[in-house]
Order: structure tokens, then sequence, then C-alpha cells
């Protein structure tokens, strides 16, 4: 490209000189007639400066498309700095990582260290938690136990209560049993005093009519006279003894 431009720019020079020299061997001193001026170019310096405007136009894009060129290839160049510069930070944030691999090591090793204790201390807590398993099976045993101790206490005394209610029951009815007995035992002491009365009444009035009293028939059964208590007025007994 470069050389390029050097030709063009010493084809310029050379049109140039060879325009200049071209005006100075066609001029005349003034005391001289002209000859031959039919072969004078008059356009010369017109065609000249048309050729010399042609290739600075062409001088000019060329600079244009060198300074697009120039700016392609500083962007290019920017790119590329990047990227290495990228390369370069990725290279020494990679040996800064490789240099904490002891340290990383270090740690990796407590960290290990640090989960066999820790294992050590689950193997521990398991056993506790075993224990504790056992303990609280011990412990619904006894409370089990407890529980049915409480039930069959609570049973016994249920059982107890309706004992004593069923004594209780059982003497009330015997009381009950025993007052209807002397009852009915009074109600006839009452009906064979009631009887006797009556007999020694009849047999009263009968001595007092005859004088004497018929015998009676001696019975094996009922009471002794001992046994029988006479509820009788004791006037009509006075006025008998009287007579």
């Amino acid at each position: 490209m470069f050389g390029s431009l050097r030709s063009k720019f010493q084809t310029v020079q050379e049109g140039i000189s060879a325009s200049i020299r071209g005006l100075s061997s066609t001029e005349t001193p003034k005391n001289k007639k002209p000859t031959n001026i039919r072969n004078v170019n008059y356009d010369a310096g017109a065609d000249i400066l048309h050729r010399f405007q042609l290739q600075w136009n062409e001088l000019h894009e060329l600079s244009e498309e060198n300074a697009g060129k120039a700016q392609e290839a500083d962007t290019l160049v920017s790119s590329i700095h990047e990227k290495l510069q990228h390369e370069w930070d990725s290279v020494t944030c990679l040996n800064s990582t490789l240099a904490y691999i002891p340290k990383i090591n270090n740690a990796i090793q407590d960290l290990m260290d640090q989960i066999g204790n820790l294992q050590e201390m689950f193997e521990e807590v398991e056993g506790a938690l075993y224990r504790l398993e056992d303990l609280n099976e011990m412990l619904d045993l006894q409370n089990r136990q407890l529980e049915h101790r409480f039930q069959l206490a609570m049973y016994k005394e249920k059982k107890l209560l309706e004992l004593n209610n069923f004594k209780a029951k059982l003497a009330n009815e015997h009381i009950e049993r025993i007052s209807q007995y002397e009852l009915k035992q009074q109600k006839k002491l009452k009906e064979r005093r009631e009887t006797f009365e009556e007999v020694f009444k009849e047999d009263l009035e009968e001595y007092k009519a005859t004088g004497s009293i018929s015998k009676l028939p001696l019975s094996s059964e009922g009471p002794s006279l001992d046994e029988i208590v006479l509820d009788i007025d004791t006037k009509i007994f006075d006025e008998f003894l009287e007579n």
C-alpha cells in the first residue's frame, strides 16, 4: 500500500517537473519574435491541474481508506489487548489460586479431622440414644405396672365397697327379719294372752256359778305357766277374793 502511494507521489512529481520544463522551454525573449506560435498548447496547465486534482482526490480517498483500516486495526489491537489482558488476569488468578492450594489442603485435612471427631461424637450420641431408648422402655414398663396396680387398687376398693354395701344390706335385711320375727312372736304372745284371759274369765264365771272349775286336758304344746304373763285387770281378782 505504501509502495503504491510512493510511486504515485513520484509520478505526480515527475509530471509537475515535466510541465515546468515545458513551460520554461516555450518562453522566448521579449526582443525576439515568437516562432511556431501554432504549436503552443494553451490547455496544458488545465490538464496538469486536473491531473493533480484527480491524483489529490485519489490520495485523499486512499488516506481515508487507510484511516478506516487504521481504526479497524486499532479496534482489533484493542480487542486482542483486552483478550490478552483477560487471559493474563486469568493466569494471575490461577497462580494465586495455585498458591492457596497448600492452605486448602491444610484446611481439608482439618475438616477431615473434624469429621472424624464428629463421627466419634455421633457414635457416642447413638449409644446414648440407645440407652435412653432402653430407659424409656423401662419407664414405660414401670408406668404400666403402676397403672395396673392403681387399677387393681381401684378394683379392690370397689369390691370392698360393694362387699361393705352387701354386708350392710344383709345386716339391714337381718335386722328387718328379726324385727318381723319379734313382731310376729309378740303378736302370737298377745293372741295367746288374750286367749288365756278369756279362758280365765270363763273359768272365773263358772267358779262363781258352780263353785268348781272343770279340768282342762293337759297339752304338751304351748308355753308353760311360768312363761305366761297375764295382762288382766287386778280389780276383778280383788273383787273375787273379797266375795
